[in-house]
C-alpha cells in the first residue's frame, strides 16, 4: 500500500490527480507480484530514493558550476518554473556495462515468470487427470450430485490434489458433506 499522510496526499493530489486512484489503496495482487518478482529491494546502482526521477541522474549544482565558470559576456538563462527548489534531473548516459546487468535482470525474471506460470498450469492439470473416472464410480450418490462436486473440484484444484489421494469410502464422506452443504433439502 502506498500510504501519504492527509495533508501530503491532499496536496500531492491537487497537483497530480491522476495519481489519486494509486495513493492509500491496496495493491492488488501483491502476493502474486512477489512471486513472480520477488519481495526484495534494488540496491547499488539501481537503488533510488523515492524522491529521485526514474530513468535520470540527479546531477549535484556544486559539481556543475564548478565545472565550467561563465564568461562575463553569456547570459544565464533564468527557469521559469519557480516551484522547483533543485536543479534540473539530466538523461542517463548509456552505460555499456550496465545495459549488460539489466539485460541479464530482465532475463532472470522473465525466466521466473516462466517457471510461476508452469508450475501453476501443471498444478492444475494433475488435479484434474484421472478425477472423473476415480469420482464417477462412488456407490451412492447421483451423477448429478457428482459431476457438481467434480465442477466444484474443477474451480479449486488444491482441494482436488487433496480429494484424489483419498480412499473411496473417505471420498464419500467428502462428497456427502458437499451436498449435504450445498443441497440442503437433500
Amino acid at each position: 500500500m502506498i500510504v501519504l499522510d492527509h495533508e501530503h496526499c491532499t496536496n500531492h493530489v491537487k497537483a497530480h490527480p491522476e495519481d489519486e486512484q494509486y495513493l492509500n489503496k491496496t495493491i492488488i495482487h501483491y502476493k502474486e507480484m512477489v512471486n513472480i518478482a520477488g519481495g526484495s529491494m534494488a540496491t547499488g546502482q539501481y537503488a533510488k530514493d523515492s524522491s529521485d526521477p526514474l530513468a535520470t541522474e540527479v546531477v549535484n549544482l556544486e559539481e556543475e558550476t564548478t565545472k565550467k565558470p561563465i564568461a562575463p559576456h553569456e547570459e544565464v538563462a533564468q527557469s521559469t518554473n519557480a516551484g522547483s527548489s533543485g536543479p534540473k534531473p539530466k538523461k542517463a548516459k548509456p552505460n555499456p556495462c550496465a545495459e549488460d546487468r539489466l539485460h541479464a535482470t530482465i532475463l532472470a525474471s522473465s525466466e521466473r515468470i516462466a517457471i510461476a506460470i508452469e508450475k501453476s498450469s501443471s498444478t492444475e492439470n494433475n488435479a484434474i487427470d484421472g478425477l472423473w473416472e476415480s469420482m464417477k464410480v462412488l456407490p451412492g450418490f447421483s451423477l448429478d450430485y457428482l459431476a457438481h462436486y467434480y465442477a466444484y473440484l474443477v474451480d479449486n484444484p488444491r482441494v482436488a490434489m487433496a480429494f484424489k489421494v483419498l480412499e473411496d469410502d473417505k471420498k464419500k464422506v467428502w462428497v456427502s458433506r458437499y451436498v449435504k452443504s450445498t443441497f440442503p433439502e437433500v
